[in-house]
């Protein structure tokens, strides 16, 4: 089922649903996003950028992937980690951590529906 890459798929679903577990139990600790928090949001996002570098090399070997939705779902999440990142940065509140998991959880809906498509 992990067409796309599985190493990286996997290594991608683990960090994002990380990020969805990490901000949920600081939002419910109501503490503000922290250092190490923001530092692992950029993680996450190095990590989409290296599966957009590997999506686009190995997209021509896939004819039957629909590129239009697939880089649409992986562009999207690639815009939103760093959109939520500054969010939590600047939210002082539980609300912070509760913005970055909510991407967190999106983004493992997002990779879910990524492999999906990967023909």
């Amino acid at each position: 089922m992990l067409r796309v890459i599985p190493f990286l798929t996997v290594v991608l679903f683990a960090a994002s649903g990380l990020l969805f577990l990490w901000g949920l139990v600081q939002a419910i600790r109501n503490r503000p996003a922290g250092k190490p928090i923001l530092i692992y949001t950029g993680v996450l996002e190095v990590l989409l950028l290296i599966q957009l570098i590997v999506s686009a090399v190995l997209f021509p070997t896939h004819p039957g992937t629909d590129g239009v939705l697939f880089f649409g779902y992986l562009l999207t999440a690639i815009v939103m980690i760093p959109l939520a990142w500054f969010w939590a940065f600047a939210e002082l509140s539980r609300w912070g951590p509760a913005v970055l998991a909510a991407a967190g959880i999106t983004v493992v809906v997002m990779i879910e529906r990524m492999v999906q498509l990967w023909v």
